[in-house]
């Protein structure tokens, strides 16, 4: 024992270089010094830093043990009032640092394995509440780098058709990598093929040392090493196998490190990375275990949101079949609709100041909106598509009598000529002038029909000139009289504005009642459970005039009154309806303003939409 050693270590200085030249490669501890004079020992994934007193603590530490002279100890003590902190007075002897670091090991050990349990509880609540794989995939990359204290990490995505797997998640503190369109067979001679197919752990202390056992021999392919610049020392292994046996995804990770700190140099791969423990591969067998369940749930439930969403778009489909000159109505406006929600969620101050929608709320608003008028394939198609007052079928039986008109006109008048012959009369000049009269007032009367068969405004006056053409009368062959217009013809043509009639009109605003009779049966689940309520009531006015039910405004809820704000906007401004001409968006937003001062819809509601400008935005196209 040398003179030092029998006094014992009297500075900082020494216990470094103490602790620094005694630890043999045999040694348990590993020992990598840090640029800022600290020194960190570590044994398994248990780190102790040493430091001065009076020197500042590194930001993140496991355990720290402050060495020097007790006056500064005291100091120190009142500084970094931690629990993880230990103190060493000197000078002291070799065996007393040895024991002390040997001690503050074990605190730092049982302080890791601590933090490793609340980590999982925390994994445990966090893939839980996950619903995307994606995000899935980058919580358990995330956490178990953390747990393991790996300085990179990968997850394959395991395709069974293809007999591949496929790079998906990668994060590396060192250098930047880019793997995403990286595959692999999946066989033996690579580590993470010989993962799937042995179905379990793989753990390689050091894949640039040979591997001591041959059953455990792998292939590390160092290519991806050289293209970054980078050194795959350890590495952990571990296939996320599905309750049902099913090899999901494989998540491996590289280089257990010292320190939060990039690897950077051959020295700090030599130094400061540590094989992955036995413990770090119970771990990540553990969080495979989970993450697997996780990742299966989160792919059900992508595949149920998938499954809804086709069904939500063929149910549009189905609408657009049934009434194709409505084509894009409804996801114009889910569109509009869901801008809005997202315009008041925005605003800070005013009425919706506290209004805030959640992504799973405006889901709901998008598909309330994108089948609000499924009820239509309730409604009789004749109904649904007619353009004008007068049916297809009903024009031409009114066509026809006009036709049959014109022949017994005609017929007349050669009966008439006829008499005048037999009798060796020659033909009366006023016989025809009243013939081409009498087919022009004929014809006069056609156009007065085509013309009120429009669904515009009828004038006034029309309604007097189709009652008189009601009146008018033929005989036909079989001696039947036959009037022009019959009752229900007349009765259309009679509409004062648009192409339905009074019973129609009912009808076709049944399509709201149809509308929730069909949705609430759906089940939506809680996150989508408003979704036929804000659909069925589109169309209620706040001063209690709309249908189907004339609710007071206390029963309409925002969200339906903003896609009530959003429908109006669309029916006017659509240039796809057969039976009108789109209204230009100024004169648009005047019959909204007139809607609201006639008391039926939001005020507040129609600012948001006219002030944020919406329809001018890809969502009203």
């Amino acid at each position: 024992m040398d003179a030092a050693a029998a006094q014992g270590l009297e500075s900082f200085a020494e216990v470094r270089a103490w602790l620094l030249d005694s630890v043999r490669p045999a040694s348990t501890w590993r020992v990598h010094p840090r640029d800022d004079g600290t020194v960190e020992v570590a044994r398994s994934r248990a780190v102790v830093t040493l430091i001065e007193p009076g020197q500042s603590a590194p930001d993140h530490f496991d355990h720290l043990l402050v060495v020097g002279p007790p006056p500064k100890l005291a100091d120190a003590l009142e500084e970094l009032d931690d629990p993880r902190v230990h103190l060493l007075g000197l000078p002291c002897a070799e065996g007393v640092l040895a024991r002390v670091v040997d001690a503050a090991l074990e605190a730092a050990d049982a302080f890791a394995r601590a933090r490793v349990t609340d980590q999982l509880l925390e994994i445990g609540m966090a893939l839980n509440a996950a619903r995307d794989p994606a995000r899935v995939l980058e919580l358990i990359l995330q956490h178990a780098r953390s747990i393991t204290g790996a300085d990179a990490g990968s997850i394959y995505l395991v395709d069974e058709e293809a007999g591949r797997l496929r790079f998906e998640v990668s994060v590396n503190d060192s250098v930047e990598t880019n793997l995403q369109a990286h595959t692999l067979v999946i066989g033996a001679d690579s580590v993470v093929g010989a993962s799937v197919l042995r179905r379990r752990v793989i753990r390689s202390p050091d894949l640039y040392q040979p591997t001591p056992r041959p059953d455990e021999s792998v292939r590390h392919d160092r290519s991806i090493d050289k293209r970054f610049g980078y050194q795959t020392r350890s590495m952990i292994t571990a296939p996320m196998i599905s309750p049902e046996g099913r090899v999901l995804a494989v998540i491996q990770l590289i280089n257990a490190k010292l320190g939060p700190e990039p690897l950077r140099t051959a020295t700090d791969f030599d130094e400061r990375v540590r094989p992955f423990t036995a413990e770090d591969e119970r771990l990540c067998s553990s969080l495979a275990s989970q993450a697997a369940v996780a990742l299966e749930s989160a792919r059900l439930y992508a595949e149920i949101q998938s499954l809804f969403e086709g069904f939500v778009r063929a149910s549009v489909h189905a609408i657009e079949q049934r009434d194709p000159t409505t084509s894009g109505h409804s996801q114009r406006v889910a569109n509009l609709t869901v801008a809005l929600a997202q315009a008041a969620d925005g605003v800070s101050v005013g009425r919706f100041a506290s209004t805030r929608f959640s992504p799973e709320q405006l889901r709901e608003i998008e598909y309330a909106g994108l089948l609000h008028d499924f009820g239509k394939v309730g409604v009789r198609e004749e109904v649904l598509v007619k353009a004008k007052k007068l049916y297809p079928h009903q024009l031409a039986l009114v066509q026809a009598r006009f036709g049959h008109m014109r022949q017994v006109l005609e017929v007349d008048r050669l009966r008439a000529q006829l008499a005048l012959a037999r009798k060796g009369l020659p033909d009366d000049p006023a016989l025809e002038r009243e013939h081409q009269q009498r087919q022009h007032e004929l014809a006069r009367m056609m156009a007065l029909v085509l013309e009120a068969n429009e669904p515009s405004v009828l004038p006034t006056e029309a309604s007097s000139q189709l009652a008189e053409i009601a009146g008018h009368q033929f005989v036909d062959a079989d001696g039947k009289t036959i009037a022009l217009l019959q009752g229900d013809e007349l009765d259309a043509l009679l509409i004062r504005r648009g192409s339905l009639t009074d019973a129609e009109r009912v009808e076709i605003q049944h399509h709201v009642t149809h509308t929730y009779d069909f949705l609430v049966r759906i089940p939506w689940g809680r996150s989508l459970s408003k979704v036929p309520e804000i659909a069925a009531k589109h169309h209620e006015y706040l001063d209690g005039s709309g249908y189907p039910s004339a609710l007071p405004s206390t029963d309409i809820p925002l969200q339906a009154r903003m896609m009530t704000v959003s429908d109006i906007f669309d029916a006017l401004t659509a240039s796809d309806r057969p039976y009108k001409k789109a209204v230009p968006v100024p004169l648009a937003l005047d019959i909204l303003h007139a809607e609201h001062k006639r008391g039926k819809i939001d005020p507040d509601v129609l600012e948001l939409f006219i002030g944020t400008k919406l329809y001018e935005g890809p969502q009203g196209t």
